[in-house]
């Protein structure tokens, strides 16, 4: 019998209801869907301390950074520079601690959206703090199309044109030295995929495929197929 690959994927935490002081973890179940589907088994990853991370990286064979808050900007050397106030840095030093051990252990991470963006900078790379037109008015669909690094990873799985979605208000600004840019917005040029050099199994999206797994046979299911099986 063959082995199961499994997935760990990073949760969040909410609170609900609103103002009652009772917190959950929770974490998209469409990112849980597009790992069964390609056959892995994923596990939720909660948030914890740093010295969780070893534990948790031994158990699983891949990682999924999923996507929620702003990295605080401290990490990349700033000072918050807009009115904001949804960070979570209990979060931030938890999953910079799964990415090193991740990268210590030789397990391959999947980043998504926040997920991109806190990988890159665990690498040495910066954020933008605001970016304008990049957040859909609407959870569902897609916001622009996206000209794709002919020969890259991304190029054997998406189109070059596809349509993403587009949920997030910060981006890359100075991708880390290990790391190569995939795939741009054409509007404005930022970065929404990128994987590692010399083949690391590193593999960053900043749209949100799991939003997108209209059927068994959609590029963003073989997106969670190139993760399980061969990342």
């Amino acid at each position: 019998m063959t082995k199961p690959i499994i997935v760990g994927i990073t949760g969040n935490e909410k609170e609900m209801p609103a103002m009652s002081g009772i917190r959950y973890d929770a974490v998209s179940r469409h990112l849980s869907e597009g790992v069964k589907e390609a056959g892995g088994v994923p596990i939720i990853i909660p948030v914890g301390t740093p010295e969780l991370a070893k534990t948790y990286i031994s158990m699983i064979d891949k990682l999924i950074l999923s996507g929620g808050q702003n990295v605080d900007p401290r990490y990349y050397g700033e000072s918050r520079a807009i009115d904001c106030n949804d960070y979570n840095l209990e979060r931030d030093e938890f999953e910079f601690a799964l990415v090193k051990e991740a990268l210590a252990q030789k397990k391959p991470i999947f980043a998504v959206c926040r997920g991109m963006q806190l990988l890159n900078v665990a690498l040495g790379g910066t954020l933008n703090q605001e970016v304008k037109n990049h957040w859909q008015s609407e959870y569902q669909g897609t916001h622009h199309e996206i000209t794709v690094v002919k020969d890259s990873r991304v190029s054997r799985l998406l189109k070059n044109g596809s349509r993403i979605n587009s949920i997030h208000r910060q981006s890359v600004k100075h991708l880390a030295p290990d790391l190569k840019a995939t795939a741009h917005d054409p509007r404005d040029g930022t970065i929404e995929a990128y994987e590692g050099k010399n083949g690391a199994p590193l593999l960053g999206l900043q749209w949100h495929p799991e939003l997108l797994l209209e059927n068994k046979n959609s590029q963003s299911q073989k997106l969670f197929n190139y993760l399980v099986n061969e990342l």
